[in-house]
């Protein structure tokens, strides 16, 4: 009989590991079925074939890389164009309410960044095209910080919704989209290229102005040298002169 008590507990325990499933600190556990849903972030929870279905959701941060050139280049206050490369932090909030949302929306997604790129990159664009309209190109260069402050702020709300938090965000790249590769038939790109030419047209008449002046400047150290020179030579001869006489 002990024996057979034996083999008993060792069969229930081998059956209770089999069907018990384990989360941790990178990995959160949804079951539904049989007695509701039950969410884990901190434990573990068994799970009957048939009776119950789990999902497991990946807590990890993923980072997803958001690239706006040339064509698609963002469009700020003044009607000019930026080329931009904006990197997003992104991970599900770790609360009971954002799991569950995370498992449903997105499923055993959380683990693909690709998945969750495809499926918010909407709303991370439009972020990025409000919040550079109501910036000049130059206001955006100066204030990094604060046009990506705007755009995590504007995001919370949003990604939210399927249960992610947004960790933070690093504009990695910043400049003018070059002319060539804009359409001039385009309105906005009309306008922006106008203003454009008329700052690299006044740029380069400051600097050749500057130029300009340098080549004067020089010219008239130049002549004040020779000068000197002629003059330190006339007060030798005169010099000699005194000398022999």
């Amino acid at each position: 009989i002990f024996i057979y008590a034996v083999i008993i507990f060792a069969v229930v325990i081998a059956i209770f590991a089999w069907l018990y499933e384990r989360s941790s600190r990178e990995t959160a556990i949804v079951r539904t079925g049989l007695g509701g849903r039950k969410i884990i972030m901190d434990g573990g929870i068994v799970v009957l074939p048939y009776f119950h279905k789990i999902d497991k959701v990946n807590m990890k941060t993923i980072r997803l890389e958001v690239k706006r050139s040339e064509r698609e280049a963002l469009i700020t206050k003044d009607r000019l164009r930026v080329d931009v490369v904006v990197e997003f932090y992104i991970s599900v909030e770790p609360t009971e309410t954002a799991i569950a949302r995370a498992s449903q929306t997105l499923g055993q997604n959380t683990y693909n960044a690709d998945s969750i790129k495809e499926l918010i990159e909407g709303k991370l664009i439009d972020s990025l095209l409000a919040n550079a309209a109501q910036n000049t190109m130059d206001e955006l260069h100066e204030d990094r910080a604060g046009f990506v402050g705007k755009i995590k702020s504007s995001l919370k709300n949003e990604i939210e919704k399927n249960g992610l938090q947004l960790e933070s965000v690093s504009l990695t790249s910043l400049d003018q989209t070059t002319f060539s590769s804009l359409d001039e038939n385009n309105a906005f790109n009309a306008v922006g290229m106008k203003k454009l030419a008329e700052v690299i047209a006044s740029s380069k008449k400051d600097r050749a102005a500057i130029d300009a002046d340098a080549e004067v400047s020089v010219k008239r150290s130049e002549m004040e040298a020779t000068k000197q020179t002629l003059s330190i030579n006339l007060e030798e001869k005169e010099a000699e002169i005194e000398q022999e006489r």
